[in-house]
C-alpha cells in the first residue's frame, strides 16, 4: 500500500530548493520576491515580445521573414512554430536559468548554466539578427522591433546579477550562449532550405527598401493581418 500511495503521489515544486539555486547563482539570496519578480518579467517580456512579432507592425514573424527569402509558411505552421512553439521554449530556459529546476525535476549545475548562458544569447542574437540587422538592411517593417530594448536590458541584467551562475558551469555557459544566439542565425537559413524542398509554398522575395510583396497580405500599417489558422 505504500509503495501503491508513493506511485500515485504527484510531485511537487520544491520552493525551497529553487531558492537555493537562486542564492547560489545570483546576489538576491533567498529572496522569494525576488525569484518571482524576476520570473515572472522574464516571461512577460517573452510573451510581449512574440505577440509583437505575431501583432505588430509588419507581423506575423512568420510573413515578413518567408518574404525575404521568398517563401510563403502556412499560418498554422508558422503560429505553431514562431509564436507558440518559440514563446513556450523561452519560457522553460528562463524557468531552468532563474530556478534551477524544470517545475519539478532539480537539474544540475552545467544544465542551469547553459541555460542561463542560452537565454542571454537569445536576447542578443534575438535582437541582433532577427530585428536590428534586419532593419538596417532595409526590410521595414519589422515586427518584434520595438521590444528589443527590453531583451536588452534583461540580458544586461542577468549578466550583472547572476555572475556566480554564469561561471559556475564552466564551458555550459559558453555552450549556451553559442546556441542561444546561433539559433537566430539559422532561422532564415531554413526557411531558404524549405523554399527550395517545397516549390509549391515559392513566392516573389521582398526587395530592400520595398513595401512587403503583395502575396504577404502585410500592409505598412500598425495592425497586422489576422492569421487564418483554420
Amino acid at each position: 500500500m505504500t509503495y501503491i500511495k508513493k506511485a500515485t503521489q504527484c510531485p511537487k515544486m520544491d520552493i525551497n530548493r529553487m531558492l537555493d539555486h537562486l542564492s547560489e547563482v545570483s546576489i538576491f539570496g533567498h529572496s522569494l520576491l525576488a525569484l518571482f519578480l524576476i520570473l515572472v518579467i522574464s516571461f512577460a517580456l517573452t510573451l510581449l515580445h512574440t505577440l509583437q512579432e505575431l501583432k505588430g507592425r509588419g507581423g506575423p514573424l512568420w510573413r515578413n521573414f518567408g518574404a525575404i527569402v521568398g517563401v510563403s509558411v502556412p499560418d498554422l505552421l508558422g503560429f505553431l512554430v514562431f509564436f507558440v512553439g518559440l514563446t513556450v521554449a523561452l519560457w522553460l530556459v528562463a524557468l531552468l536559468a532563474i530556478t534551477g529546476s524544470l517545475l519539478t525535476y532539480a537539474a544540475q549545475t552545467e544544465w542551469a548554466a547553459g541555460a542561463l548562458g542560452a537565454l542571454i544569447g537569445a536576447r542578443l542574437g534575438d535582437t541582433l539578427i532577427s530585428h536590428v540587422l534586419l532593419y538596417m538592411l532595409r526590410y521595414r517593417p519589422n515586427p518584434g522591433l520595438a521590444s528589443t530594448p527590453l531583451y536588452v536590458a534583461e540580458a544586461v541584467f542577468l549578466i550583472a546579477t547572476f555572475s556566480r551562475g554564469l561561471t559556475a558551469g564552466n564551458g555550459s555557459t559558453c555552450v549556451g550562449l553559442f546556441i542561444g544566439a546561433g539559433f537566430f542565425c539559422f532561422v532564415l537559413p531554413l526557411l531558404w532550405f524549405v523554399r527550395i524542398v517545397m516549390p509549391s509554398w515559392r513566392r516573389d522575395r521582398w526587395r530592400p527598401g520595398e513595401p512587403l510583396p503583395a502575396w504577404t497580405g502585410v500592409s505598412d500599417s500598425s495592425i497586422a493581418p489576422k492569421p487564418n489558422l483554420s
